[in-house]
């Protein structure tokens, strides 16, 4: 016979692993699935907790955003104001110094007035003149009194601005700290 059969060892052993490893996967892909229906279980209870979770944290962030809307809205206002006020604030101040240059323009003037009165009377005795310059005077000093006047008004408004300012600052303060206090019980 020129027919020989000759087995290979290495062959016969390659086609028993092959065999082997297709148990091992169909053991592993059995395990698997009995693994995976348990898991998946859990995965859907898991699911199920977060979904009513987050529904609960939609509906508590809604009535919290419903019971903030009041206070947000009085806080922005009460901003708008205190912007308001600061700017009311800043041109009076503008105002007042505008006011206090205009009183030292009309002081050195007085003064310019009175010296050169001095000088003409007494070098004049002529008492006409004389009468129309202390008249004169008299007229500054009451545009003087006035100008004092204006300024001690001005002032008033603008220290009334600073208690506004302040009151309102305070009020803002007690509103954000009740904020606060909402925001941690919650």
């Amino acid at each position: 016979p020129s027919l020989k059969v000759h087995l290979n060892q290495d062959k016969e052993s390659a086609s028993q692993d092959w065999r082997t490893h297709l148990d091992s996967m169909l053991e592993y892909r059995k395990n698997m699935t009995t693994s995976l229906q348990s898991s998946k279980s859990q995965l859907d209870q898991m699911h199920e907790e977060i979904t009513r979770t987050l529904e609960k944290i939609g509906s508590r962030e809604k009535y919290i955003n419903s019971q903030m809307e009041a206070p947000l809205a009085e806080y922005r206002r009460l901003r708008d104001r205190l912007a308001e006020l600061e700017n009311k604030y800043q041109s009076a101040g503008s105002t007042v110094t505008e006011q206090s240059r205009a009183l030292a323009q009309i002081n050195e003037e007085l003064e310019t007035v009175k010296a050169q009165m001095d000088e003409k009377g007494t070098t004049m005795t002529d008492s006409g003149p004389l009468v129309k310059i202390k008249q004169a005077i008299t007229k500054i000093k009451n545009e003087l009194v006035q100008m004092e006047l204006r300024i001690g008004v001005l002032q008033h408004v603008v220290l009334t601005s600073k208690v506004n300012d302040k009151t309102a600052m305070q009020r803002d303060m007690r509103i954000d700290d009740q904020f606060h206090d909402l925001k941690t019980a919650f």
